[in-house]
């Protein structure tokens, strides 16, 4: 596992984010072409920054990539969907939480 150090203000590099992701800047590039990877900061390749957080989310695309040889924007559609799917689950968990109070209340 490899470790990078984050700068005070949690952002990474480009050049960072691949050696923590264990892409190359390709990968990298074709993830920023489909919005998976979005840079907060910098307008070229060698200034772009991003959240540590992102770090995960490349991972996820890259692990899919592998796993099912799916195109980029497919991807990016799965990671929607799945995002999605996170929500809803998060929502009904918060409804049934709340259903449970009023069965109380009866």
């Amino acid at each position: 596992m490899k470790i990078i150090v984050a700068p005070q203000d949690n952002l990474l590099t480009s050049q960072e984010l691949c050696v923590s992701s264990d892409i190359s800047e390709a990968i990298l590039y074709e993830l920023v072409e489909h919005s998976i990877a979005i840079p907060i900061e910098g307008e070229r390749v060698t200034e772009w920054q991003f959240t540590v957080s992102t770090v995960t989310l490349v991972k996820k695309a890259a692990r899919i990539q592998h796993d099912l040889s799916l195109d980029w924007s497919a991807i990016a559609l799965v990671l929607q969907l799945l995002d999605e799917r996170d929500e809803l689950i998060a929502e009904n968990q918060m409804l049934k939480q709340h259903l449970s109070r009023f069965k109380h209340l009866e």
